[in-house]
């Protein structure tokens, strides 16, 4: 996921992003191919309440 992420954001994959939806928000970056795996879909993780 490093070579598609964008730089001063953190990009994380569905799963992480369950695991956090109480406290962070996320922006869908849409799907990825990964090396030696499916394709998967990517979030920007975001302080929950923070300015956008």
């Amino acid at each position: 996921m490093e070579s598609h992420g964008q730089p001063g954001f953190i990009q994380v994959s569905e799963a992480t992003k369950k695991l956090r939806a109480g406290k962070y928000d996320f922006k869908p970056m849409g799907v990825i191919e990964i090396k030696n795996s499916t394709p998967m879909p990517t979030f920007l993780l975001g302080l929950k309440g923070a300015a956008k």
